[in-house]
C-alpha cells in the first residue's frame, strides 16, 4: 500500500466535502428563493383526519400549482401523494408513535431512517424534539443520532423543538407540565433552537413569538436556519395571519411552514399567493391583501 500522499489526504477531504454537497443540493430545492415556503400536512401521524386534509392527494396537487417550494409529510403519505408532487421538496417526518388520544402523552420514537428516507427520494428528514419534559434526553439522543446518519447520508436534518410553554398550545391539548415560569418565551426559543443546532440539527422548526426586532436574535444566535411554524388554526382575520408572516420575514427566518393556517382555509390557492408574495418578494400586508379579493 502506498504512503500517504498529499492525493490520498485530500480524498478524504473531498469525501466530506462530498457529504456536505449531497446536503446542500438538497437544500437548494427548498431555497430556491431567499425565503423557504413549506406546507406541512403531517398532522395526521397524530391526529388522524384532520380537517382540510381528508384529501390529501387533491390538496398535494393544488400545491403543485402554487409558489410553494416543499412539504412536509410522513412516510405512509408520501407513499399516497408520489405520482403528483413533482419538483416540490420533500420534507419526510421518520418519528411518530403517539397520538391525540393517548391517555399519557410520551416522546415521539424513530419509525424510520435517514436511509428509509433516501428511499423515498426526500430532500430532508425532521424529528420532534421535546425540550424541558420528562423525555429530553431520549429526543435530544433521537436527534444527535439522527444528525450524525444525516452527516453520513448527506441529508440535511430538521428538529422541531418549541418552547416548553408553547407546547401544549401546539398539540391543543394540556399534556405536558413542563413550564415553571422561570424563564419568557423569547429566552426559550433563544436557547431551545442553540440546543437543537448544538445537537446536530441542520434547520429548526420552531414557533413565533413576540417582535420582529426581538426575534431578530433568536434568528442570529440559532446558528443554523430557523424555518417558524404557523401553530393552530386561530379565529384570526386574513390581515392578522399575513400580519403574522409578515411579521416573521421582517425577523430574519430562513422560512414558514404553515400548515393548519392554510389548508384549513376558506380559499387555500388565495392564502397561499397572498402568503407567497410577502415570504418570496418581501411585498407589504396591504398588497398580499389584495389578492385575497
Amino acid at each position: 500500500m502506498p504512503a500517504c500522499s498529499a492525493h490520498g489526504t485530500s480524498l478524504i477531504v473531498n469525501m466530506k466535502e462530498y457529504m456536505n454537497t449531497g446536503k446542500q443540493i438538497r437544500l437548494n430545492r427548498f431555497w430556491k428563493n431567499e425565503r423557504t415556503f413549506i406546507i406541512p400536512f403531517d398532522h395526521g401521524i397524530h391526529a388522524g383526519v384532520a380537517e382540510g386534509l381528508e384529501d390529501p392527494e387533491r390538496l398535494a396537487e393544488l400545491i403543485v400549482r402554487s409558489p410553494v417550494d416543499g412539504v412536509l409529510v410522513t412516510p405512509g403519505m408520501i407513499k399516497n401523494i408520489a405520482p403528483v408532487i413533482k419538483d416540490l421538496a420533500v420534507m419526510l417526518r421518520i418519528d411518530g408513535a403517539f397520538t391525540s388520544f393517548t391517555p399519557e402523552p410520551g416522546d415521539f420514537n424513530s419509525l424510520y431512517t435517514v436511509e428509509d428516507a433516501l428511499h423515498f427520494g426526500a430532500d430532508a428528514v425532521i424529528v420532534m424534539t421535546y425540550i424541558g419534559t420528562p423525555y429530553e434526553q431520549n429526543s435530544l439522543i433521537r436527534l444527535g443520532q439522527t444528525a450524525a446518519d444525516g452527516d453520513h447520508h448527506g441529508m440535511p436534518v430538521a428538529a422541531e423543538i418549541l418552547s416548553p410553554s408553547l407546547l401544549n398550545d401546539h398539540f391543543g391539548r394540556d399534556m405536558h407540565a413542563c413550564d415553571d415560569g422561570s424563564m419568557n418565551v423569547l429566552d426559550q426559543i433563544k436557547h431551545i433552537t442553540r440546543i437543537g443546532m448544538e445537537h446536530g440539527a441542520d434547520i429548526i422548526k420552531t414557533r413565533y413569538f413576540g417582535e420582529p426586532q426581538l426575534y431578530k436574535e433568536i434568528i442570529e444566535t440559532a446558528g443554523v436556519p430557523v424555518i417558524v411554524a404557523g401553530g393552530p388554526k386561530k379565529d384570526d382575520t386574513d390581515e392578522a395571519l399575513l400580519q403574522l408572516a409578515y411579521d416573521i420575514v421582517q425577523s430574519g427566518a430562513a422560512g414558514i411552514i404553515f400548515g393548519r393556517n392554510v389548508w384549513q382555509h376558506p380559499n387555500v390557492e388565495k392564502i397561499i399567493r397572498a402568503m407567497a408574495v410577502i415570504i418570496h418578494e418581501n411585498e407589504t400586508v396591504s398588497k398580499a391583501l389584495k389578492l385575497l379579493r
